[in-house]
């Protein structure tokens, strides 16, 4: 098993490098695809991969430690590289180990997975209007993705698709495919240059050892919802954590202090130095909080690949991470909008770009809403009702609604 201080010494490097143009980049809506090339060259793609197959072989914690501070140096690369490390968690527990072990080897090799799963206009997880029907020896996949979270950057494409009313589709397509386009049309105010945009699949053929066929509405016995939540948790402390090295690295340059002469140093002032010190404050308590549900979803990750995973421990990480989400959001949307107040109005010069910490937080904040996993902690507290059972209560909504839909059009 890898240590942190190998991590360290492998990965700080690269994250430095990545930290010096973040701004420029933002500035001028370039995509980080060079970033992303040096991650893959550094092996950051394979951290969870176990080391008989390549990979260095990172525990859950360890490996979210790292992702904070890859969010710390821009968070749109954690980002744009959540479809790929939630591809890697299902790989490490999918039911079939040859299965496993081919793409596990194929990401120890370099291999980039990217994201297009949802669509515009669809009602729920399992109502795709994409589609994917088998024609002979293989399957034609058809359809239209938004939200391809990191796909620009990617080798491989990971998907969803109809198979038909009760059944969809995981698969994977490489981006070279005759059919595939993608687009870079994401038009959110943050997370700018995560690749978020359009993705078509135009018939599409899949061989069939790249299409998994599963019932809609199967999360129990899973961590994975857990854990794609748990990315966005630790890019949102990364930028916490930028949040402070921005606060501070502004009082340093400044050389006057209009406001409070007593203190020609702006950061010899009592006042400031208090402002510093709660945006640190408020980073520091979501990042613990982000680091202890890490701990609850490397429980059940590790249980799962021993084959010794409980309900209680899908529970478990469900709830620490659900509970961390309202609390982080929170802590780290206080701190970037904290910052300003080190400044005035010279602290909203476009050539810091301040803003980009609060606008990026903002639009992580508002993925998988937090009102929802509220509901769903106080329904568990209250009534005992299990995290995962959310899931399959909602599938079973989307079947009574369309059965209802069925019968008035009778």
């Amino acid at each position: 098993m890898t240590t942190d201080q190998h991590l360290d010494a492998t990965f700080a490097p690269v994250f430095a490098r990545i930290a010096d143009g973040a701004i420029e980049r933002e500035a001028d809506r370039r995509l980080p695809t060079e970033q992303v090339d040096w991650l893959r060259e550094a092996g950051f793609g394979r951290i969870r991969v176990p080391v008989e197959y390549g990979g260095l072989g990172a525990t859950v914690p360890q490996f979210i430690r790292q992702l904070i501070e890859l969010g710390r140096a821009d968070s749109n690369l954690p980002q744009l590289l959540r479809g790929h490390v939630a591809f890697v968690e299902s790989r490490l527990s999918h039911p079939d180990v040859t299965v496993g072990e081919k793409w596990l080897r194929r990401i120890a090799d370099g291999a980039l997975i990217g994201n297009a799963q949802s669509e515009q206009g669809s009602t729920s997880f399992w109502t795709h209007a994409t589609t994917i029907v088998q024609n002979d020896d293989d399957w034609v996949l058809s359809g239209k993705k938004f939200y391809s979270t990191g796909s620009l950057f990617a080798d491989w494409i990971h998907t969803t698709a109809a198979v038909d009313t009760d059944t969809s589709a995981n698969v994977l397509v490489p981006v070279d495919r005759e059919g595939v386009s993608r687009i870079d049309d994401w038009d959110g105010f943050g997370q700018r240059l995560t690749g978020s945009g359009t993705t078509i699949f135009d018939d599409v053929r899949i061989p069939e050892e790249d299409v998994e066929v599963h019932p809609n509405g199967a999360f129990k016995g899973t961590y994975l919802l857990a854990f794609l939540q748990l990315i966005h948790l630790a890019t949102l402390s990364g930028l916490g954590k930028s949040a402070v090295d921005e606060a501070a690295g502004f009082v340093r340059q400044r050389g006057r202090n209009l406001l409070n002469p007593r203190y020609p140093r702006p950061q010899d002032d009592p006042q400031i130095q208090q402002v510093v010190g709660k945006v640190a404050s408020l980073s520091f308590a979501a990042t613990a909080a982000t680091t202890v549900a890490a701990d609850a979803v490397g429980a059940v990750a590790d249980a799962v690949v021993a084959g010794t995973a409980t309900d209680d421990l899908f529970d478990a990480a469900d709830l620490a991470v659900f509970s961390a989400q309202s609390a982080v959001i929170d802590l780290v949307l206080s701190a970037t909008t904290e910052l300003f107040e080190v400044g005035g109005s010279s602290a909203v010069t476009e050539r810091f770009r301040l803003d980009r910490l609060w606008r990026n937080a903002r639009t992580l904040g508002s993925h998988n809403p937090v009102i929802y996993r509220q509901t769903i902690v106080g329904n568990y507290l209250l009534n005992q009702v299990a995290p995962s059972d959310w899931a399959l209560n909602n599938w079973a909504d989307v079947q009574n609604l369309a059965d209802a839909k069925h019968s008035g059009s009778n």
